[in-house]
C-alpha cells in the first residue's frame, strides 16, 4: 500500500468526479420486501404479543398509507439517480438541535507514531508544518480533480467521490429550526475556490493564504516560518475574545448569535465568510494529551474558544505534538475521514523529511488576524458559554484501546469475515455485561451508487441472537457454542452483502417517513409501534458501530442513546484498534469495562474456534 497507487490518478484516468456519472442509481427496494426484512429483524426484541401487534401494524401500513408513500418514492426515483437526495442530511442530521460538540462530530486520533513521526514538543512545529503541507497536497489533488476514486475488487468496483468536495471549504450553518450545508469549495473546472486556512489559538483567529502567485501550494519550510511567527504572537500577546465558542452552543442559540454577529457590521459578515469558507479549520490547542485515549477525549472538549464547530473538517494540533482529525458528520461519512488520515500517514512515511534549512530563505507568508466587532450581548453570551462548558465537564467518555493478540489474519484463517467476526464478538460483549440483546446499528457502505452514502445494517440477525442465547446457556457445550458463533458470523456477512446490494431496511423506512413529512401528511402509526423504537428504529440503537477498514486509523462519534455505546474499530493483520464511547451520566454503561470485556471475549472465542478446528480434524 503506497500513496501513489492509492491516491494519484494515472495520465490515462479521467477527471475524478466524472466516474460518479457512470455509477448506478441508488436502488429502491420493493415495499413488501423491506417490511418482511424488518419483521424478521425485530424478532429478537419482541414478546409474542408485541410481535403480533407489530405484524398487524406492518400489514396495515403495507396495504394502506405505506403503499401511497412508496409510490411517491418511485416517482422520485424515476427523476433522481439517488432518490434519497439531501433528505439524509436534511432530516437525519440537520433537525437535531444539540451542540455539535460533543454530540455529533466525528473525531480521530492521528496516530503519527505508527509512521515514525515523533509526537514531542520539540518536533511539534515541524510535524505541524508537514501536516499542513500534506493536507494542502490532498486539497490540491481534489481541487484539480486528480484524486483517485476509492475502489475495491482490484478497481472493478469504484465508489462515489462526490463527498470529497465537501471535505474542504464547507460548513454546517446553524438555523433556528434546521441547519444547512454551505459549500464554498470548487474544482478548477468549476471556478475559483478559497485558498486560505484558518488557524485558531488562544481565542484568536488567523488566516494564511496557502498558494503562491503561480498557484502552487506553500512548501513545508514556508509554513514552518509562518508557524514560528504565530507561536511568538501566541506566547507573548494576550488571549483573544474567544468568539468561536459561540458555535458550540445549541443550534438555535448559535443561529441567533450568528445572525446578531452579522447584524453588527458588514465587516463581521466578511470576517465570518472567511471563517466559514476556509479550506481547512485548524485549532492550535494548548493542551498536552499523553496518549491516544486522552487525545480522543480532548477531541470532544479541549480548547473550544479557539475552535469553530461548524467546519466540515478540522485539524486539532496539541502543544506537545499530538493531533486529532475531526469531521462534521452531515457533510460526509467516516470513509472520507479514513481516506484523508491514511493519505496523511502514507505521506509522512514516504515523503522525505523537508530540508528545513530552506526556512532561512523562505518567502514570508502573510498572517492576517481576524477580529469581530462584539456588542455587550455577544460578550455576555461568550462568558455564559465558557461557564456552561466548565460546569458541564466531560459528559461523554471516549476511550482508545488496541487488542493486539490477533487480527484479520487469524479471523481469515478461520474462514470468517473479519468485520462480521468483530460484530458478533461485540454484541456478545454487551450481552455478557448487561444480560440482554442489544439492537445494533452498523454502517453499510453505499458509495458504489450514485451519490451514495450509507445504509443501516441491523447487525443482530436471527443467527446472532441465537448465538447470544446459547452463550448464556450452561447446557451448551463449548464446541456447540463455537459452531453457533460461526453460523452467526456467516449470517451477519450475508445480511451485510444484502444491505450493500440495496436490500436494506432503514433508509427505505426513512424515505417513506420523509415522503410523508414533505407532503405534509400525518406520520403513519407504523412508526409509533413500540417495536420500531425497541428494535433501534428512529435512532434508538443501543450499540452504534462501524468498521473503519483495514488500517490502524479509527475514529468515533457519541452513542445514540444515554444508556448506549458507540463502538468503532479498524482491523490490521495482527490487531484491532478500538474507540468506545459512553455517556458519563448513564448508571448502566461503562466504556472501559466494555473494552475489558471485549478483549476477554476475543480471547475466549479464539480458544473455542481452535478447539472446534482440532475436533473437526479428528
Amino acid at each position: 500500500m503506497d500513496r501513489e497507487s492509492l491516491y494519484f490518478m494515472s495520465k490515462d484516468d479521467k477527471n475524478t468526479f466524472d466516474f460518479d456519472e457512470s455509477l448506478p442509481p441508488l436502488p429502491l427496494p420493493e415495499l413488501r420486501d423491506t417490511l418482511e426484512r424488518y419483521y424478521t429483524c425485530i424478532q429478537p426484541f419482541g414478546t409474542p404479543e408485541e410481535l403480533a401487534q407489530a405484524r398487524k401494524s406492518i400489514d396495515e401500513f403495507r396495504d394502506g398509507v405505506g403503499a401511497e408513500l412508496h409510490e411517491k418514492l418511485k416517482q422520485r426515483a424515476a427523476k433522481m439517480k439517488n432518490w434519497l437526495g439531501t433528505w439524509w442530511e436534511d432530516y437525519g442530521y440537520h433537525l437535531l438541535r444539540l451542540p455539535l460538540l460533543p454530540y455529533q462530530l466525528m473525531t480521530m486520533a492521528s496516530q503519527l507514531e505508527v509512521v515514525g513521526v515523533p509526537e514531542t514538543p520539540e518536533y511539534m512545529l515541524k510535524s505541524f508544518s508537514r501536516i499542513i503541507f500534506h493536507t494542502l497536497e490532498f486539497w490540491d489533488l481534489t481541487r484539480k480533480s486528480a484524486i483517485k476514486p476509492l475502489s475495491s475488487n482490484g478497481g472493478k468496483i469504484k465508489y462515489s467521490s462526490a463527498l470529497y468536495k465537501r471535505f474542504f471549504s464547507t460548513s454546517r450553518i446553524p438555523g433556528v429550526e434546521q441547519d444547512h450545508i454551505e459549500k464554498h469549495f470548487l474544482t478548477k473546472d468549476e471556478g475559483n475556490t478559497p485558498t486560505h486556512v484558518l488557524i485558531g489559538a488562544k481565542g484568536r483567529q488567523f488566516v494564511i493564504n496557502c498558494v503562491h502567485d503561480d498557484d502552487t501550494i506553500l512548501t513545508a519550510p514556508e509554513i514552518l516560518v509562518a508557524l514560528q511567527r504565530l507561536r511568538s504572537i501566541l506566547d507573548y500577546e494576550p488571549e483573544g475574545a474567544g468568539v468561536p465558542i459561540l458555535s458550540h452552543d445549541d443550534r438555535p442559540s448559535w443561529a441567533n448569535n450568528r445572525a446578531r454577529l452579522m447584524e453588527i457590521s458588514d465587516a463581521n459578515k466578511e470576517t465570518l465568510k472567511l471563517v466559514e469558507g476556509a479550506s481547512m479549520g485548524i485549532c492550535w490547542d494548548e493542551n498536552t494529551p499523553q496518549d491516544y485515549e486522552e487525545c480522543s477525549q480532548l477531541g470532544l472538549y479541549g480548547d473550544t474558544h479557539s475552535r469553530w464547530a461548524d467546519h466540515a473538517s478540522s485539524i486539532i494540533a496539541y502543544r506537545n505534538g499530538r493531533y486529532n482529525w475531526t469531521g462534521e458528520h452531515s457533510c460526509y461519512d467516516g470513509t472520507v475521514s479514513v481516506s484523508f488520515a491514511t493519505f496523511m500517514q502514507l505521506s509522512l512515511l514516504e515523503v522525505p523529511e523537508p530540508d528545513w534549512s530552506l526556512a532561512e530563505s523562505a518567502q514570508v507568508v502573510e498572517l492576517q488576524e481576524l477580529k469581530f466587532e462584539l456588542d455587550d450581548t455577544l460578550k455576555s453570551e461568550i462568558t455564559r458559554l465558557r461557564k456552561e462548558k466548565d460546569e458541564r465537564g466531560i459528559d461523554i467518555t471516549a476511550t482508545f484501546t488496541v487488542f493486539d493478540e490477533y487480527g484479520k489474519d487469524f479471523m481469515k484463517s478461520q474462514r470468517l469475515h473479519p468485520d462480521s467476526f468483530i460484530q458478533v464478538v461485540m454484541q456478545w460483549t454487551y450481552h455478557q455485561m448487561h444480560e440482554e440483546i442489544a439492537p445494533t446499528y452498523e454502517t453499510a457502505l453505499m458509495r458504489q451508487y450514485y451519490n451514495g452514502r450509507t445504509e443501516t445494517l441491523r447487525s443482530c440477525t436471527g443467527a446472532v441472537a441465537e448465538f447470544l442465547k446459547a452463550s448464556a446457556d450452561s447446557r451448551v457445550s463449548d464446541l456447540a457454542l463455537a459452531k453457533s458463533f460461526r453460523t452467526a458470523v456467516d449470517d451477519h456477512k450475508r445480511a451485510m452483502d444484502e444491505a450493500r446490494k440495496g436490500n436494506g431496511i432503514d433508509r427505505h423506512l426513512f424515505g417513506l417517513w420523509c415522503a410523508a413529512y414533505e407532503n405534509k401528511l400525518e406520520i403513519p402509526a407504523f412508526y409509533d409501534d413500540p417495536l420500531y423504537a425497541k428494535s433501534g428504529g428512529g435512532g434508538n440503537f443501543v450499540l452504534s458501530s462501524s468498521t473503519l477498514g483495514f488500517t490502524a486509523n479509527v475514529g468515533f462519534v457519541a452513542p445514540m442513546l444515554i444508556d448506549g455505546y458507540g463502538v468503532f474499530y479498524s482491523i490490521t493483520s495482527g490487531a484491532v484498534f478500538i474507540n468506545t464511547t459512553a455517556y458519563r451520566d448513564s448508571i448502566k454503561t461503562s466504556a472501559r469495562k466494555f473494552n475489558d470485556t471485549f478483549k476477554a471475549s476475543f480471547r475466549r472465542i479464539s480458544v473455542l474456534l481452535e478447539q472446534l478446528a482440532k475436533e473437526s480434524k479428528l
